[in-house]
């Protein structure tokens, strides 16, 4: 079992280092050579010493390929060039927790429904950022919950970040996370709330960490370690101010 683990991971290893991502082509010779070293393996070709090494080539051939597909899969749905930076109405949830600073709310945001029949590639997550309305209707965004179902206008970009030498790699991070593009509510069109709560997997729990880091700030009412308890009790450490992380 330790041989196959170290051969499994020296195949994602192995991917990672290269720079494009496997074709067809390369899918079915890895097809191929998986089948050829299964079929030497069932029927015990190699001698008794050679069995570990066999072992070990197929699990990094495993690991390899394995890696290549969660990485497609994780590409499958990019936001297309046409659709970037432009206005679109859409249906959809607040599944993250969110976070709220001066003028904006954060979160993760999955679409459900597109109310329009010329978009190309949509993701159907995207990061947030609704902020506060400076049109004929001025105000602060509003108190945004895990589980709620929202009609929004949306303005869509795709993901850039900075990747500066050992610096936080914001693009690549939004991949980790399976998130696809950023959005900014448009106020164009008024938004509408749809639903309170939708009950999925994410939002049930979120819901339960948003509950629980209100009564943490309410009891804490202000004290300039309460986003560090936050953290250490949710995971959540957006609210750590600049002297906190020291």
């Amino acid at each position: 079992m330790r041989r196959f683990s170290i051969g499994f991971v020296a195949g994602v290893l192995l991917l990672q280092q290269q720079a494009v991502l496997p074709g067809w082509y390369e899918y079915l010779l890895g097809a191929l050579a998986g089948a050829a070293l299964a079929v030497v393996w069932r029927r015990r070709l190699l001698w008794a010493r050679g069995a570990p090494l066999l072992l070990s080539g197929m699990a990094a051939l495993a690991g390899f390929f394995w890696a290549a597909l969660m990485a497609q899969l994780a590409l499958l749905t990019p936001l297309a060039q046409a659709d970037e930076g432009r206005d679109l109405l859409v249906e959809g949830i607040v599944e993250s927790l969110p976070y709220r600073s001066a003028d904006v709310v954060r979160c993760d945001f999955r679409i459900e429904h597109i109310y329009s029949d010329t978009h190309q590639t949509i993701p159907q997550r995207v990061a947030l950022g609704w902020y506060a309305s400076q049109g004929r209707h001025p105000g602060p965004p509003p108190e945004l919950e895990p589980g709620q179902r929202w009609r929004l206008q949306l303005r869509l970009t795709r993901p850039h970040g900075q990747a500066n030498p050992h610096g936080f790699d914001y693009e690549v991070w939004l991949l980790e996370q399976g998130i696809g593009a950023s959005a900014v509510v448009r106020h164009s069109r008024a938004p509408l709330l749809l639903d309170a709560f939708v009950p999925c997997g994410s939002c049930v729990i979120n819901a339960g960490r948003a509950a629980l880091r209100v009564r943490i700030l309410r009891v804490l009412d202000g004290r300039p370690y309460a986003g560090v308890i936050v953290a250490l009790v949710l995971g959540d450490q957006r609210g750590i101010s600049r002297g906190g992380v020291h």
